[in-house]
């Protein structure tokens, strides 16, 4: 473990499979974060917060 705390916003990552939660650590900016996250997760689909709004990638709207 990497001992990161999270203590920000949860999100959702949509895969074809799956989807699962992830709470951002909030130690970079917000849409940083989720986009390096999605970089090392090839397969995701799309981000999503826990209101539905789509959040990666950026300006995909449903």
């Amino acid at each position: 473990m990497s001992g990161a705390q999270a203590t920000g916003q949860t999100v959702i990552f949509f895969r074809a499979e799956c989807f699962y939660p992830l709470i951002l650590s909030e130690k970079v900016p917000t849409a940083k974060e989720f986009a390096d996250h999605a970089a090392l997760n090839p397969g995701t689909m799309r981000i999503e917060d826990m209101s539905g709004n789509v959040i990666w990638p950026e300006g995909t709207r449903q």
